[in-house]
């Protein structure tokens, strides 16, 4: 099970309070955090004994030797750089994690059964200056993912320039580093270069306090809105057509209350298979359940907002109920 801190304070905290031998196999340790960073995080993670020998892997957009070193004088195992490789993902994880046994299960209680699989017809369409096959390779394939997360960027990073600009002219430095941090990362994930180099130089000049980054930001500004155009036109030209108006299903109260159970049990897991297994609940549901409030848990899926698509799930199983009578 993955559990996800939101900044390093909140990390060492959940740890701190946990049980007397930690329940984590391994940390994944983000290197800039709001709040504490990675190192003054893990420091304080080795200076309790219970977390001597648990493994901490860095994950960081610094490749430099130095910042491995940095890295392993705070106490930390290994280094991952990102735009995040998964074969390199997973040969640290193979590295360093010893996942305990398997607690036994409970007489007569069955495993939770993954949804299989789905063959997708989604369409990726070539985007210029976009590696669209190694940002597929960092969501395991998953087209519809990359389709969803290409279409946040461009409707949630365009602007990213201008809140840059604000944030310098309030002398908030931070605030305008952690901006340009998450416009690098992200479009490092999704495979757009240009983006992400330029992002680099801009949060390297704001952490240095070069007087020049201002200069850097128009150009930035426009060449985050020539890309968010241009990945809007080419989502929207390989969009598939319209459905065809279908006759509304019935509500199946069976089908949709293990739905229910299987989608619940997913999203309690931070497991993104949750996403997949909504297409089940979808179909059980019919018309007692109204477009808006699926898709509103697709899209918190789609996010991996988990604790959001909980929250969103309780909406969707309170109209099956109100259903059922």
């Amino acid at each position: 099970m993955v559990t996800i801190a939101n900044h390093g304070a909140e990390a060492v905290k959940r740890l701190k309070e946990g049980p007397e031998v930690p329940e984590f196999e391994v940390v994944l340790m983000d290197l800039q955090m709001p709040v504490m960073d990675g190192h003054t995080a893990t420091r304080l993670l080795r200076a309790d004994s219970r977390f001597k020998d648990l493994p901490i892997i860095a994950m960081t957009a610094h490749a430099l030797v130095e910042e491995r070193q940095r890295c392993l004088e705070a106490g930390m195992n290994d280094h991952v750089t990102k735009p995040i490789d998964p074969d390199a993902l997973f040969a640290a994880l193979k590295r360093w994690a010893r996942p305990r046994a398997q607690a036994a299960a409970t007489p007569g209680e069955k495993p939770v059964e993954k949804p299989a699989p789905v063959t997708s017809d989604v369409i990726l369409p070539a985007i210029e200056g976009i590696d669209i096959e190694g940002g597929l390779k960092r969501v395991a394939g998953n087209k519809r993912l990359l389709r969803s997360l290409l279409e946040q960027f461009a409707q949630k990073q365009a602007d990213a320039g201008s809140q840059i600009a604000e944030a310098l002219r309030n002398q908030d430095y931070e605030l305008a580093s952690r901006i340009a941090h998450t416009v690098k990362g992200v479009a490092g994930n999704l495979g757009i270069g240009a983006i992400q180099a330029a992002a680099e130089k801009i949060e390297r000049g704001i952490r240095e306090k070069d007087q020049t980054v201002s200069g850097l930001l128009p150009e930035f500004e426009a060449a985050l809105a020539s890309m968010s155009q241009r990945i809007g036109r080419a989502l929207a030209d390989s969009a598939p057509a319209a459905p065809a108006v279908e006759s509304p299903r019935e509500f199946n109260a069976q089908a949709a209350a293990a739905a229910l159970a299987r989608v619940r049990t997913l999203i309690e897991a931070n497991d993104g298979d949750a996403a997949t297994a909504l297409s089940d609940l979808e179909s059980a549901v019919g018309s007692a359940v109204d477009r808006t409030a699926l898709d509103a848990l697709r899209s918190a899926l789609d996010e991996f907002d988990f604790d959001r698509a909980l929250s969103k799930l309780d909406e969707v199983a309170g109209r099956c109920m109100a259903a059922k009578g």
